[in-house]
């Protein structure tokens, strides 16, 4: 046998540190498990996502990018459809056969969503009893009738319990079976016969399958830590256990899960008690709800099908809220709002809600409130894809409810957790009663202030909304639009609560480019406003919403006490943006033209300011600026300077043509021509 070569020593050596790397990561995260740092619940949630990877990666790949949901190789997104991103860092992982492999998150890639299908606790059981009898196994829920065959292949779940509980309690028996020599517990009971490793194993495999489906199971299963199970004793070799266990655990369950794909099939055969009431419907001749829709219009179409009453509407969304409400308190969204400084008394002030992670949770819970499934749609609290089985729109969201100025709940805005995918925010979707254009979070609440002195403060979302209101609800009545740049209907919105020409308007800016071009773009609707419309910029990387830190809110609330006018801002981010560095006679004559086109949509009033301020920033002339806003307010036949100026970006550097020179302008003695390629003639 041939030595191997210089390069491939190297190389192998590269590969072993590599591997060395990742087996002490993996050997950290089992020291956590045991110890307690790392909770076992939260092994199963990265388990659910990676299980299928192996024990050890189910810790490789959360210590490397906690957030990942759904990890591939390269060339399996590619046959997704799915490109990854130049730049991103890949995570490394140990393949089976014990070599480092490189993965990447669905949020590290480009391309179409991948909506995982997920099924009703009905769905679920249906094909966990399915399973069971392809196994072998008979499921007794009290059917009346006498059972003949082998104890021990009889598993019996009460027929009192619902079907979310019922298969948890299936899916624990199913764990038992697929051990070597496993048993059901013939009682029926998960908890009497079942401790220590026995019952952890089979109620994470439970966990593990549910998950897969979709389920919630919270407060269904609890976990020992594993210190409890894998043994105290200073003989015994804890982490080995955790080891040897949680990969029974995510072999069996990735089993399981595989012997579970037919659950479509399943879904299939189960038809809600809604949908039957809208097929009894279709017999009558309305066919609308038997043919899915071919088309954004006709789905649009079908919304706005006059089956359905506003006041349908309405309770179905009052109900969808108090479901919301009702789920916050305890949960991981109450804990990340207290986090940030939003206190239980806050959180039930502002009636804040959260959507359970689960499929079809609202949905459920509706029906059996007498809600249809058409209504539950129209309202923009389900949606349904081709016309298949609805599921919730919002799933694992802390719930904001948008109201009208009645007080009425006409939809929500959601916010994920931190790094789960998705977008950020997800507003309901247009309805009959929710259009977001027309609706400001917090406009209801702080109605009764705006009658007074306080002054409207346009902020970017609905936490930052309530943070100003709790800490400066003297000062201002915050607003946060639905993911939009405000227009015209919210304008009018608070005409009607407050008096626009003395209280003015103030919006909180992001001190970034970001910021800067926000305001760019809601300027056009601003002006229409008749008082002084001010900004507050923010220090760069904070919001409003860090009021109610106890470490930077000092600076947030002094930021939002110092506001300058608007047109300031965006007359000297025009300048900075025509005029570069200034150096040139052209540059800063461009700069003052384009600022022009702005300082000529102002009052009457504040035109002679700005003409000072021009002035001042670009050294020129006040009679120049006043020549060119003046050009500006009265144009002339010829280019259109007002659109030019948002247009066109013109380099320091480069001249305008001599024959759109403004007369009045004559080119500094001290600097010869510049000289400009013909390929870079710009015109303004």
């Amino acid at each position: 046998m041939t030595n191997p070569s210089g390069g491939e020593q190297l190389a192998h050596e590269e590969q072993a540190r590599r591997l060395g790397i990742l087996q002490g990561i993996a050997d950290h995260a089992v020291t956590c498990l045991t110890d307690g740092r790392l909770e076992w619940e939260t092994w199963l949630e990265h388990a659910s996502r990676h299980g299928r990877y192996g024990f050890t990666n189910t810790l490789l790949i959360p210590a490397q990018r906690p957030s990942a949901t759904d990890v591939r190789s390269y060339d399996a997104w590619q046959k997704e459809g799915r490109q990854v991103r130049r730049g991103e860092t890949g995570i490394r992982i140990i393949s089976t056969r014990g070599k480092p492999r490189t993965v990447f998150d669905v949020e590290q890639t480009d391309g179409e969503a991948i909506e995982k299908e997920l099924f009703s606790p009905a769905v679920g059981l249906r094909g966990l009893s399915k399973l069971a009898a392809d196994l072998g196994l008979y499921v007794d829920r009290g059917q009346g009738w006498t059972y003949l065959g082998r104890p021990g292949r009889r598993i019996k779940i009460a027929p009192e319990l619902d079907d979310t509980t019922a298969a948890a309690v299936l899916a624990h028996q199913l764990a038992h079976t697929q051990r070597p020599g496993g048993h059901i517990d013939t009682d029926g009971s998960h908890s009497a016969p079942c401790r220590g490793v026995r019952r952890v194993q089979a109620d994470s495999i439970a966990y593990l399958v549910l998950r897969e489906m979709g389920l919630e199971i919270s407060g269904l299963l609890a976990f020992p830590t594993p210190r409890e199970w894998a043994g105290t004793d200073s003989r015994t070799d804890a982490s080995a256990a955790i080891r040897a266990i949680g990969d029974q655990i995510v072999r069996t369950s990735t089993r399981l899960r595989r012997q579970l794909r037919g659950l479509s099939d399943v879904a299939a055969t189960i038809r809600p008690p809604a949908t039957v009431a809208s097929a009894a419907t279709t017999e009558k001749g309305d066919r609308s709800e038997q043919t899915p829709p071919s088309s954004r219009a006709s789905a649009l179409a079908a919304q706005q099908s006059p089956e359905v009453s506003t006041q349908q509407l309405r309770a179905a969304v009052a109900d969808a809220h108090r479901f919301y409400r009702r789920n916050l308190p305890g949960s991981w969204g109450a804990r990340y709002l207290a986090s940030r400084g939003f206190t239980l008394v806050t959180q039930e002030q502002w009636e804040i809600g959260l959507a359970p992670r689960t499929r079809h949770a609202l949905l459920q819970h509706l029906r059996e409130r007498g809600h249809r499934d058409q209504t539950l749609i129209q309202a923009g609290l389900a949606r349904s894809k081709d016309g298949g089985e609805p599921f919730d729109l919002f799933r694992d969201r802390v719930l904001f409810p948008l109201r009208d100025r009645g007080g009425d709940v006409l939809g929500f805005i959601g916010r994920r957790r931190d790094n789960a995918p998705g977008p950020k925010y997800l507003n309901t979707p247009e309805t009959a009663l929710f259009r977001k254009s027309e609706i400001l979070f917090g406009l209801h609440e702080g109605q009764g202030r705006l009658a007074g002195a306080v002054r409207p403060l346009m902020v970017e979302g609905p936490l930052d909304a309530i943070a100003v209101n709790t800490a400066m609800p003297e000062t201002y009545a915050a607003l946060a639009p639905c993911g939009t740049a405000i227009t015209g209907s919210q304008v009018d919105a608070i005409a009607a609560c407050t008096d626009l020409g003395t209280s003015g308007l103030v919006i909180a800016l992001d001190g970034d480019s970001a910021g800067r071009a926000g305001a760019i773009r809601a300027w056009p609707m601003l002006r229409r406003v008749p008082g002084p419309v001010e900004a507050a910029v923010l220090p760069q990387g904070q919001d409003p919403a860090e009021l109610l830190s106890s470490k930077s809110h000092t600076a947030v609330h002094e930021a939002l006490l110092s506001v300058t006018p608007l047109a300031d801002l965006l007359v000297d981010e025009r300048i900075r943006r025509f005029g570069g560095t200034l150096e040139f006679v052209e540059s800063r004559v461009a700069a003052a033209q384009a600022a022009a086109a702005l300082i000529a949509e102002l009052p009457p009033d504040q035109i002679a300011r700005q003409v000072v301020r021009v002035s001042a920033r670009t050294g020129m002339d006040k009679a120049e600026v006043t020549a060119i806003v003046t050009s500006a307010i009265s144009p002339e036949p010829g280019p259109d300077i007002s659109s030019a100026a948002d247009d066109v970006r013109l380099p320091p550097s480069l001249g305008r043509p001599e024959q759109q020179r403004s007369p009045d302008v004559q080119r500094s003695p001290h600097r010869a021509p510049s000289k400009r390629p013909d390929n870079t003639r710009r015109t303004i």
